[in-house]
């Protein structure tokens, strides 16, 4: 497994945590979904995804219990259960420690509880060096994939994406990239992979941060072992060649790292832990 827990790799982890942030950055000011910057950044959603989650968090040594305190007290007036993401960069240097001794005593006025530390996640985290892609998946030479550019395309992507993660309407996306729009400049690129006229696959390319990387890759269940989500995850690194990007990254699902390791992804340690809060 690759380490990325020295010197300029840091950089790289630094760049993902960024592109990981700006991911959840363009749900901001959907209705259902609270967003906050400061000492730390965190997400809410009421229901559905993105999610409830701590993204990052630069709290001052001599404070941070306090400050953890406060992040929670602030968040728990919209959830009762919290995931928080420490990144390498996250400061304190032992604000982990911090979390899981907190968490242990009971949390904030003894209404929160640490419930679950995940020190793994390695195997989840991907990269790859785009230098060096395999060759191209074999698909059918029926199947095309379209860049979306308008709101008609894109509810297109929402069901195709709702059909392969196995349900929800997934509005939140729509509101969300349809807010941030189609621009070629813009921070996320979607795309539909079509076989024939039929929409059989989808993904999203996001350019933040000093790093490029693919989220949403969905096939529905019936149309798997094709080689779609190959082809159209193939495609947006191809994408990121010619934009200039020289490597990715990705946070694979259970099921999709077999997938992405055929697409020249390795596991990566990226030093992110995460521990899991609920209200007591």
């Amino acid at each position: 497994m690759l380490s990325l827990l020295q010197g300029a790799d840091l950089d790289k982890v630094n760049q993902i945590q960024e592109n990981f942030i700006t991911y959840f950055r363009i749900f901001a000011g959907i209705p259902g979904v609270r967003y906050g910057e400061g000492p730390a950044t965190w997400i809410v959603t009421d229901s559905g995804a993105p999610g409830t989650q701590v993204l990052k968090s630069n709290f001052p040594s001599e404070t941070v219990d306090q400050q953890i305190d406060a992040v929670i007290a602030e968040m728990g007036q919209y959830t009762d259960e919290i995931d928080w993401l420490v990144f390498p960069g996250c400061r304190p240097a032992h604000l982990g420690a911090r979390l899981a001794a907190r968490g242990r005593a009971g949390g904030p006025d003894g209404l929160w509880q640490l419930v679950g530390e995940i020190p793994g996640l390695a195997g989840n985290w991907m990269l790859a060096d785009l230098t060096t892609l395999p060759p191209a998946p074999t698909v059918s030479k029926r199947f095309r994939i379209v860049r979306v550019n308008d709101e008609p395309m894109l509810e297109a992507w929402r069901q195709i994406s709702a059909d392969g993660f196995g349900g929800g309407d997934y509005h939140n996306f729509y509101q969300a990239y349809a807010q941030h729009g189609f621009a070629a400049h813009a921070l996320a690129h979607h795309y539909i992979g079509y076989l024939d006229e039929q929409p059989v696959t989808s993904g999203t390319l996001l350019l933040a941060g000093g790093s490029a990387s693919i989220y949403n890759v969905s096939t529905p269940i019936k149309l798997r072992g094709q080689g779609f989500g190959s082809a159209i995850t193939y495609a947006m690194l191809e994408e990121m060649c010619r934009r200039g990007y020289r490597w990715s990254w990705i946070w694979a699902s259970e099921l999709g790292r077999s997938v992405y390791a055929k697409l020249g992804f390795a596991p990566a340690d990226f030093g992110v832990r995460e521990y899991q809060w609920r209200r007591q």
